[in-house]
């Protein structure tokens, strides 16, 4: 028993893909800065930091109506606890909440985002969304891009970048509908500001690892998911130079390592009949 949600089905809409999770998620795929900087190795604990459930429990609430289901994980490579909560209300709409609890002390790396990955069937892959766009933006390289409403797939989303790496982030997000060609799907409303983006490629695919395998991005294959990519914060993608720690963010741009909690709605919508979650 994992504690992360595994099926979501609403109306006999299946909203997460076959074996597919909604998880935490702390790692990018490293872009050439951060690869230039090192920072695929000083943070690699994040990678996997062996989240490990320790118990699960299940209450009932009374205002709204509906289900509380919390997990509560170790992180030992990290030092730090995760309690993720889901508040399940009878429309299908979920609250999640992801708090992390660190360790005073403790000597541990910053980390690449604070965040969750949703894996949603493939044909889910039309995102509209009200926030900057409609090119790729990120904490330290967004001015230029205007808050407004913008709708992409997730394939416009992809920039194929020489070198596979990090793409397709939108920041300041107020809303996020991703649905399929019909016109199904969920709306993630933000609490505050979000940092999202939608991709059919794994994070995992995307990242290089330890050394630069000189791949292009076509030889990079396509997830059997549309990957729903959301985050409290992103690291930003530096790039005072390329080559040594000037590469990374600048200071007000990096993800420490310290408390955070963030939450969103998942309200399943559609454009012809929206669902209120209360």
């Amino acid at each position: 028993m994992t504690g992360l949600l595994s099926q979501y089905t609403v109306h006999g809409n299946d909203l997460l893909g076959e074996g597919g999770t909604l998880r935490p998620n702390f790692w990018r795929a490293v872009t050439d800065n951060d690869m230039g900087a090192g920072l695929h190795r000083d943070f690699k604990a994040w990678r996997n930091p062996g989240l490990t459930l320790k118990n699960l429990t299940v209450y009932k609430s009374m205002k709204p109506k509906g289900i509380i289901v919390a997990g509560n994980y170790d992180m030992p490579n990290v030092k730090a606890q995760l309690k993720i909560t889901y508040h399940i209300l009878e429309s299908g709409a979920i609250y999640v909440n992801e708090e992390m609890i660190t360790t005073a002390g403790a000597k541990v790396s910053d980390m690449f985002r604070f965040g969750m990955v949703m894996d949603m069937p493939y044909n889910y892959d039309q995102s509209t969304y009200y926030g900057r766009g409609p090119i790729e933006n990120y904490a330290d390289r967004k001015e230029c891009m205007l808050i407004g409403k913008y709708g992409q797939s997730a394939d416009e989303q992809f920039f194929p970048y020489i070198r596979p790496q990090e793409t397709g982030t939108k920041t300041d997000i107020r809303w996020w509908r991703q649905t399929n060609q019909s016109g199904f799907g969920l709306l993630l409303q933000a609490c505050k500001p979000l940092t999202v983006s939608a991709l059919h490629y794994n994070l995992t695919d995307l990242d290089e690892g330890e050394e630069k395998a000189q791949r292009h991005s076509p030889q990079v294959p396509k997830s059997k998911y549309t990957k729903l990519y959301i985050d409290m914060v992103q690291t930003g993608v530096g790039g005072i130079n390329s080559w040594n720690k000037d590469a990374q963010a600048m200071p007000q741009y990096r993800v420490k390592y310290e408390d955070r909690s963030f939450g969103f709605w998942l309200i399943p919508d559609s454009y012809d009949t929206k669902i209120n979650p209360f």
